[in-house]
């Protein structure tokens, strides 16, 4: 009898658990054809990426700047569908929602990344530990193509020489790394 108790607390233990875990917001699904207008206003800031059905916005990791289709941001979701039936989703859906696909790489955890105009889309897909998967949509202005490293960094020279040896105020002092040994 002890047991049979104890498996039952050890279960309502396990249930709470999981719902502690998931501190989200439900996710109405898109279409393809943009807004709909049945959302509610907090969740049509995000018009032009898909959302799964099921999908469940975790609202301490996500931040979307803006609104509508010019929003800049990470839209982290939760869902119970695996990785592999999540990463065919966004492949099939994002071309419909007018994003190019540039690189896909599908593992344990996938990356997707897609351009529409002057943005550019990453989509990170991860198993969960129990069931389902993670969705990180990470949208941007793209990087400029201006050809060579300075183009990362803001325009301005890159210097690729090492940092100086002296000690800046603060006590802080900047050493080059050693360059790695060669292999043999």
């Amino acid at each position: 009898m002890i047991g049979s108790s104890f498996r039952i607390a050890l279960c309502l233990a396990a249930a709470l658990g999981v719902a502690a875990c998931s501190r989200g917001t439900q996710l109405p699904p898109s279409s393809a054809a943009g807004a709909n207008g049945d959302q509610p206003a907090n969740f049509q800031l995000v018009t032009d990426i898909p959302i799964p059905s099921g999908a469940t916005m975790d609202n301490d990791r996500s931040l979307i700047l803006s609104d509508r289709d010019r929003w800049t941001g990470r839209v982290v979701m939760t869902l119970f569908n695996s990785a592999n039936e999540v990463t065919a989703f966004y492949q099939q859906q994002m071309p419909n929602f007018g994003w190019q696909p540039m690189m896909s790489v599908t593992a344990e955890t996938s990356v997707l990344t897609y351009v529409r105009g002057d943005r550019a889309a990453t989509v990170q897909i991860e198993r969960r530990t129990v069931y389902g998967s993670v969705v990180s949509v990470t949208v941007a202005p793209k990087q400029s193509d201006g050809g060579g490293p300075s183009s990362s960094y803001g325009g301005g020279s890159y210097d690729p020489s090492p940092a100086p040896r002296s000690a800046p105020s603060g006590g802080i002092r900047a050493e080059p790394l050693a360059a790695p040994a060669a292999k043999r």
